[in-house]
């Protein structure tokens, strides 16, 4: 039987998920639920409406023209879309990566225009193996309703053709840029999930994965075929799975802002499925070919 507050006491709201009582509940903008600090946000409490939670949010920005402050709606982001500002990134780090990998065939007896056809064949290996790897984050992240971007590392770049100069591209530090990811979802910036972040990580080294088979199917066909694509000691085809693997290899380790961090965090399974059998090819598969 329901019971009425006495003279001078107020009724608390209860959490719809966990029942706790809330001086000051939180009301979910989506589905209008009364919840605790620990369920506001449509994550934590199984929002019926999530999927609006995770839409694009229209940014506003206030203009002061003489004395009367106006708000404009600039633009709705849209999702899976690379800007001018990217592009010209993922270039940048695409020719960088380029020459750093194709320094050491500089060395050796090769004629500019060999050098030339080497580069622009490891371009190819590398717009699979790194500008693959890290478009896959971005367009995941995006999936789930992030903003993501590929930033520029201008002293990565810088550092990767001086290592490379420096080796006789012997040592390459490939890190030119990376795509960062920011949540929508949260009300106060909170960050992705883990298992949002796990599947967003996966994909880079699924990439360098499904590359690497590529690349290695092409290889068999060939050498069976009695056909290769080498000049002097690069052999293109061969170059392609190894820069893969390694890619994939070195990213899903488990060690702090690498892929294989995050997807250890969210399912130490999976993570072993994966890396283990990746390591094993990385370290086998180049010997056989």
């Amino acid at each position: 039987m329901a019971t009425l507050p006495t003279k001078g006491e107020v009724p608390l709201e209860r959490c719809a998920v966990c029942g706790a009582e809330e001086f000051i509940p939180y009301v979910c903008r989506y589905c209008g639920g009364v919840h605790c600090v620990y369920h506001r946000l449509p994550e934590n409490h199984e929002c019926p409406n999530i999927e609006q939670a995770r839409a694009p949010k229209p940014i506003l920005r206030a203009e002061r023209r003489a004395s009367t402050p106006t708000i404009r709606l600039l633009k709705t982001p849209t999702l899976s879309t690379i800007s001018t500002h990217e592009l010209r990134a993922l270039a940048i780090a695409l020719v960088v990566l380029g020459i750093s990998f194709s320094v050491k065939y500089l060395f050796q007896s090769f004629n500019l225009i060999q050098f030339f056809e080497i580069l622009s064949l490891t371009m190819i290996v590398i717009g699979t193996g790194f500008l693959g790897h890290e478009l896959a984050h971005k367009f995941a992240a995006e999936k789930y309703g992030c903003w993501a971007e590929f930033k520029l590392w201008t002293y990565g770049a810088l550092m990767a053709l001086l290592f490379a100069f420096v080796s006789s591209g012997t040592f390459v530090f490939a890190a030119p840029g990376a795509v960062y990811i920011a949540s929508r979802a949260g009300y106060f910036g909170d960050g992705l999930d883990k298992k949002t972040n796990g599947i967003v990580s996966l994909m880079g080294p699924l990439i360098n994965i499904a590359a690497a088979l590529v690349f290695l199917a092409g290889y068999a066909i060939t050498r069976l075929a009695g056909l290769s694509i080498i000049i002097g000691t690069f052999n293109f085809l061969q170059q392609g799975v190894q820069l893969n693997l390694w890619l994939g290899a070195f990213n899903m380790l488990p060690i702090f802002l690498l892929d294989g961090q995050k997807v250890f965090t969210w399912d130490k399974k999976i993570w072993a499925l994966l890396s283990v059998p990746l390591w094993v090819a990385a370290f086998t598969i180049p010997m056989l070919t």
